[in-house]
Order: structure tokens, then C-alpha cells, then sequence
């Protein structure tokens, strides 16, 4: 998206390691993705990705705070808000599908952006550290989808209790109408 913009700031392998899924990899193996990943920079406020469109790359939060959001109505609902360290548009990278969500920046925001291409030229000549990689982006995964579980349940459990504390009324086989 034109919000980002390409960031001068040089990486080392060290800052690399920061990030949760990196922070196993050697020196020798987060300079593999040093080559291939670009630092981009947007500003507070600003689009980073928009729902329904094309998407081929991830974005991994260098520095910064986003919020992932869906319109509505016109209403917003924030479905999470991401911090340095985190990471987003990862369905992107291995689907070619329409990004799920808006994400937005909350403050000025330095990201790293791994393309498809960039990743299956990682995939191709460094497999092991590729696994590596993934094995870091699915830890994440699962950690929001555990997240993401215990809300959906706490959510059907509360619907559970309000259905049977709140009286309702029925029709009778004769059409009246009762209270349970």
C-alpha cells in the first residue's frame, strides 16, 4: 500500500533476533533474511493493508503498535492489537487470497516486510532455516488461536447462562402465549 514507505535504517542480525521469530536463529542464519526482507516505515494513523485486496506479503513489527480492525455498518471492531515483535498478513504469504482484516498503524511504525517471493527463494535454498522460521510463525499462530478459542467459548457460555435467565415467551399449541 502507498502508507509505507522504504526505511534507510540498517538492520543487523542482532536486531533481527529481537523478534519473536527470529529470536532462535543463529547470527548466519538471520542474515539469509537480512538479504531478502525490507524495512519500511508509516506513519501514526496510517493504512497498512486493506481488506479485500491483494495481498503477497507479511509484515513483522520491527518497532511500533497496529491495530487489526473490520468495518461493519460503518462501525469499527478492533480484533487485536499488535506490538513490536509481532507479526501480521502471514495468510498472505502462503495463500493467494484477499488480506482478512484492515490493519492500521496506532503510532509510527518501522515493519519488515517478507514478500512471497523473498520467502519461496528462502524456501528453495535454505530449507532448514525456512522450517525454522515457520516453526516461529506457528508457535505465534497457535498462541492467538488458543486465545481466540477461550474467547469463543467463554462468549458461548456466556450466551448459555443469558438464554436461561432471560424468560421467554412461547406460543401455546392453542396460540396463546406463555411465559418460560
Amino acid at each position: 500500500m502507498n502508507d509505507v514507505q522504504p526505511s534507510n535504517l540498517a538492520l543487523t542480525p542482532a536486531h533481527l533476533r529481537r523478534l519473536k521469530v527470529f529470536a532462535d536463529m543463529t547470527e548466519d542464519q538471520a542474515r539469509v533474511f537480512l538479504r531478502l526482507i525490507e524495512l519500511c516505515e508509516v506513519d501514526q494513523n496510517r493504512i497498512i493493508v486493506k481488506k479485500g485486496d491483494a495481498g503477497d506479503c507479511m509484515y513483522l513489527l520491527f518497532d511500533g503498535e497496529v491495530r487489526v480492525s473490520e468495518f461493519a455498518n460503518g462501525r469499527e471492531t478492533i480484533l487485536a492489537t499488535l506490538e513490536t515483535g509481532d507479526f501480521f498478513g502471514e495468510i498472505a504469504l502462503f495463500s493467494e487470497g484477499p488480506r482478512c482484516a484492515d490493519v492500521v498503524a496506532k503510532r509510527r511504525c518501522k515493519l519488515l516486510k517478507l514478500t512471497r517471493q523473498a520467502f519461496m527463494s528462502i524456501l528453495d535454498q535454505y530449507p532448514a532455516i525456512a522450517a525454522q522460521f515457520l516453526l516461529g510463525v506457528i508457535r505465534s499462530v497457535a498462541t492467538r488461536l488458543r486465545t481466540v478459542d477461550k474467547k469463543y467459548i467463554d462468549s458461548m457460555l456466556l450466551s448459555r447462562f443469558w438464554a436461561r435467565e432471560t424468560p421467554r415467551e412461547t406460543v401455546t399449541a392453542v396460540g396463546k402465549t406463555a411465559r418460560r
